[in-house]
């Protein structure tokens, strides 16, 4: 089960890497198609919660063979917890970026004012996705063999920096948009 979680995280990081440009795209006033962006976003919402319900298995399983032992190590598996609670953190920001974008009223599109809680609830998604790789990148890479982690590790987490800046950009371009006008 670990290896197809490792895949699905991958698809989820990919599907990740499309959506958050084509919005970049879209914010910026460069325009992406929504009915691309919706359907894309179904199915990384879909894989966003197999993802979800395989970890939080995995954490009932460290917690109970941790009750049972007595030892939790707590202190040693910070790194254990650190991915967690990212986890965690990406899914309670991400039920407020899907609410920031995807208001309906009869039958149209509308979007709530971006305003400062938007803008810092979209930020904060960013760092805690962020934060998620960085700590998974090891575990992914090594669940699909690759051994030699430093130097593709390095070239992963440069490129999704650059592509985390240029989204958390495209936020703050779309704020200063919306409040400007």
């Amino acid at each position: 089960m670990r290896k197809a979680n490792a895949v699905i995280a991958a698809l989820i990081l990919v599907l990740f890497i499309i959506h958050g440009l084509l919005g970049a795209f879209q914010l910026t006033g460069a325009g992406a198609a929504p009915s691309v962006m919706r359907g894309l976003s179904y199915v990384m919402m879909l894989l966003i919660f197999l993802h979800a319900a395989i970890g939080i298995k995995y954490t009932a399983d460290s917690v109970r063979v941790a009750r049972k032992t007595g030892a939790p190590y707590f202190r040693e598996n910070r790194l254990f917890w650190a991915r967690r609670l990212s986890g965690f953190a990406i899914f309670l920001f991400l039920g407020l970026h899907v609410t920031a974008f995807s208001y309906s009223a009869e039958g149209a599109l509308r979007l709530h004012a971006f305003d400062g809680f938007r803008l810092a609830a979209q930020l904060l998604l960013l760092i805690s996705v962020a934060v998620h790789v960085i700590t998974n990148v090891r575990p992914v890479l090594i669940s699909f063999g690759i051994r030699k982690l430093k130097p593709r590790a390095a070239d992963i987490l440069f490129v999704l920096s650059v592509l985390l800046i240029i989204m958390g950009c495209s936020f703050l371009i779309y704020f200063f948009r919306w409040n400007a006008a």
